[in-house]
């Protein structure tokens, strides 16, 4: 075991938030069965005593709120260092579980055994959340590919800093390219900027999450007080499942000291998320951009903050009704209130 760092105790809230809603759901709606995936499971827990990824998972499946269906909830916990997986075991075996759900511990790496076992419980019949957290470069796009292919799928997959650094100056290409499933990425070598490489990074593998069955991503950063970051792919065949992911996001404790980045905002503003009173600048900014382009509806701009920012749909609004305030924006109002036009002021030099 070892001592948690703050942005993964962050990034664990956000788990547990969405998956405390994810079982339930899931659960109340698919009689086929749904499945949780944690492909780099580690011991269970911290020095601290503090739970990992997988008992977070575990807990969340045994709730009553989810035991009240019929349906079969599986977990599939992989783990490929033998101490870490026996310190696993003692945590699940022997533990008072629901009738229908089911724990599965498979010893190895998860780009051996995971996928045998998910066809064994033919896991692609219902819903899988596919929690891919790696120590930073280890998760083969091709395990991705496969999990894509199921009718409700979803994954989370963690990348560190030296995702960037590593790949950026072309060492370990072999990694690179299981990471991206091919050869592609190492255009990133003909770009000079950092930012640029990093954001050419970024939207080279949300494009590959769309092909692969996840139209639908959200790419984030945790920042702990020490700036360490922690990089996250979300990735989902379902809007609302973007909408909920940032509900959990945006309700992570503020107080534990972690901060939030757009890893694809050229200015790499760093900001606390707070529903009470939020800090819009860079939403602001990224409108404005949007509006170079030409008016945009309330709506298309609600659509906009929701699929391409780590903003809310709701913050569209906020933005806007700042932006008009400080006379940089006009609205021209339509029959449906939602749908007013927004576009630059003819005097505003944004």
């Amino acid at each position: 075991m070892w001592d948690r760092d703050p942005h993964t105790e962050a990034k664990h809230d956000v788990l547990k938030i969405y998956l405390d809603a994810w079982f339930p759901i899931m659960a109340s709606r698919w009689s086929t069965g749904i499945c949780y995936v944690d492909a780099f499971a580690g011991p269970g827990e911290y020095r601290d005593g503090s739970v990992g990824s997988p008992i977070i998972a575990l807990d969340a499946a045994c709730r009553s709120e989810v035991s009240q269906y019929p349906t079969e909830v599986q977990l599939v916990f992989v783990e490929k260092e033998p101490d870490r997986f026996a310190h696993l075991e003692s945590m699940v075996v022997g533990r008072d579980l629901p009738q229908r759900c089911h724990v599965t511990r498979r010893l190895g790496a998860c780009e051996e055994v995971l996928l045998p076992e998910l066809d064994g419980i033919k896991a692609s019949r219902g819903p899988v959340f596919a929690n891919f957290d790696g120590w930073g470069v280890d998760t083969p796009f091709e395990l991705i590919k496969r999990v894509g292919q199921g009718r409700r799928p979803e994954v989370l997959v963690t990348f560190h800093s030296q995702w960037f650094t590593r790949f950026a100056g072309q060492e370990e290409v072999g990694a690179g390219d299981r990471v991206f499933g091919d050869r592609e990425w190492r255009a990133v070598a003909d770009l000079a900027s950092p930012i640029d490489k990093r954001r050419y990074l970024v939207d080279e593998y949300r494009r590959r999450l769309t092909a692969a069955g996840f139209p639908y991503h959200l790419t984030f950063e945790l920042l702990d007080e020490g700036n360490h970051p922690l990089f996250l792919v979300f990735g989902t065949t379902q809007e609302v499942g973007v909408e909920k992911m940032k509900d959990a996001m945006w309700r992570v404790d503020t107080v534990s000291g972690s901060k939030f980045r757009d890893p694809r905002d050229p200015n790499q503003l760093a900001f606390d998320l707070s529903d009470g009173d939020p800090n819009i600048t860079l939403l602001l900014q990224q409108i404005r951009e949007q509006l170079d382009q030409g008016p945009k509806t309330l709506v298309e701009l609600q659509q906009f903050a929701l699929l391409e920012t780590v903003f809310k749909k709701v913050h569209a609004k906020t933005a806007v009704d700042r932006l008009e305030a400080d006379g940089k924006v006009t609205c021209r109002r339509a029959r449906s209130y939602d749908q007013f036009i927004v576009e630059r002021a003819a005097d505003s030099l944004f």
